[in-house]
């Protein structure tokens, strides 16, 4: 979303498995002109104009914690500056500050990769879950005001088939999303144990899932508004089979994307 001719806000939810991609897709923005300048609530990612260039993102999560036996904030945050010192010495822009990852930058195509030994990168990615908080709770709201915003919709056959067909496209999405984040991390802790280099999602494969996601919300949105305004059970029973078809769409598409992922694993192999 264009804020001004300088600004552009974009909602980027992803996972711990997504940060090779995200920094790829970074790295795009840079190209078109677009430089990451802070990370808001939501994942809303805030980019600014800039002059295009070629740049290299890394996300990073530290775990200062675990080599800091003493917690007080100070010790903690002086630890914290040491690594970002470190980090900059290195040739790498700190940019982004967040309680789990931190995201860097550079120009310097040579510079060293900031996290280079697999078994730690991954061991830090598998702590971190990130993304989908967002369609999680605006689930969790329409399943609670379903009822009241429609009180009849037991009472005839249609209506009860809309909700069926709402509440189940809705679970096989989020069965995808949960199963393949599952199928990665057990890959990527089998490809640790073979001694092969761990996979990460591509960028195109994460492309697709912004679309699907950015979809989602403003699906959800827009059924929101249209059950608030509709006057009655037909209505909201035609809104909800019209976005539960939409989604069954995007589930079909996800779990397209899902077997392709499997198979270029399996070539690659």
């Amino acid at each position: 979303m264009r804020i001004s001719k300088n600004i552009l806000l974009k909602e980027i939810p992803f996972e711990a498995r997504d940060c090779h991609a995200l920094e790829l897709y970074l790295s795009e923005m840079a190209a078109k002109g677009w430089m990451l300048d802070e990370i808001w609530v939501l994942n809303i990612f805030k980019f600014k104009r800039c002059e295009p260039k070629n740049m290299r993102f890394a996300i990073d999560i530290p775990k200062i914690s675990d080599i800091c036996p003493d917690t007080s904030l100070q010790n903690y945050e002086l630890l914290f500056n040491e690594y970002i010192d470190i980090c900059e010495s290195s040739g790498w822009k700190h940019i982004v500050e967040d309680s789990k990852y931190q995201i860097f930058c550079t120009e310097d195509t040579n510079a060293v990769d900031i996290q280079t030994d697999d078994s730690l990168k991954l061991d830090s990615l598998l702590k971190i879950n990130f993304g989908y908080s967002i369609q999680i709770l605006c689930f969790i709201f329409l399943a609670m005001t379903a009822d009241k915003n429609n009180p009849t919709i037991d009472s005839y056959s249609y209506g009860k088939s809309c909700i069926i067909i709402f509440y189940s496209s809705f679970i096989l999405y989020f069965s995808l999303i949960f199963s393949e984040d599952l199928f990665w991390k057990l890959n990527a802790k089998k490809s640790l144990k073979e001694g092969t280099t761990v996979k990460y999602p591509g960028l195109s494969s994460f492309k697709t899932k912004l679309l699907i996601q950015r979809y989602d919300l403003l699906a959800i949105i827009v059924l929101l508004i249209g059950i608030f305004f509709s006057q009655n059970d037909n209505q909201i029973n035609s809104l909800i089979l019209i976005f539960s078809i939409g989604l069954i769409i995007l589930n079909i598409i996800l779990l397209v994307n899902i077997i392709k992922n499997y198979f270029s694993r399996r070539i690659i192999k």
